[in-house]
C-alpha cells in the first residue's frame, strides 16, 4: 500500500529497482481510519463532484454555442439589411416593397 510503481523516464537498467514512494505517518493514520461507511460517503461526494463538473462543462459549452449563434445571427441580419438597403436604392420595385415593409420614409 505504501509503494507505487511509476514508469521511468528512461528505459531502466536490468538491475534497476522500482521507485518507492513513502507516505508520512499522517497518511497511514488517515487510511487506517477509513471504514466502509466513510468510504461510501466519500465515494458519493466524489461522484457528486464529477457530476457537477460535467454539468458545468456542458452548460458552459451550451452558453458559448448560444452566444455564437446570437452574434452570428445579429451579424447576418445587419449584413443582409445593409445589402437590402443598397439594393433598394438602385431598384425602384424593391424600393417600393421596402417602403411598404418599413412603413414609409420617416
Amino acid at each position: 500500500m505504501t509503494t507505487a510503481r511509476h514508469p521511468a523516464r528512461h528505459p531502466p537498467d536490468p538491475g534497476d529497482r522500482a521507485r518507492t514512494i513513502r507516505f508520512p505517518p499522517f497518511w497511514h493514520a488517515y487510511v487506517a481510519r477509513q471504514t466502509e461507511p466513510r468510504l461510501a460517503v466519500l465515494d458519493e461526494l466524489v461522484d457528486a463532484h464529477v457530476e457537477r463538473r460535467v454539468l458545468r462543462r456542458y452548460l458552459r459549452r451550451l452558453k458559448h454555442a448560444i452566444l455564437f449563434a446570437f452574434v452570428t445571427a445579429a451579424a447576418g441580419a445587419h449584413w443582409f439589411s445593409d445589402q437590402i438597403a443598397w439594393l433598394t436604392e438602385r431598384m425602384p420595385a424593391l424600393r417600393a416593397f421596402w417602403t411598404l415593409i418599413t412603413g414609409g420614409p420617416r
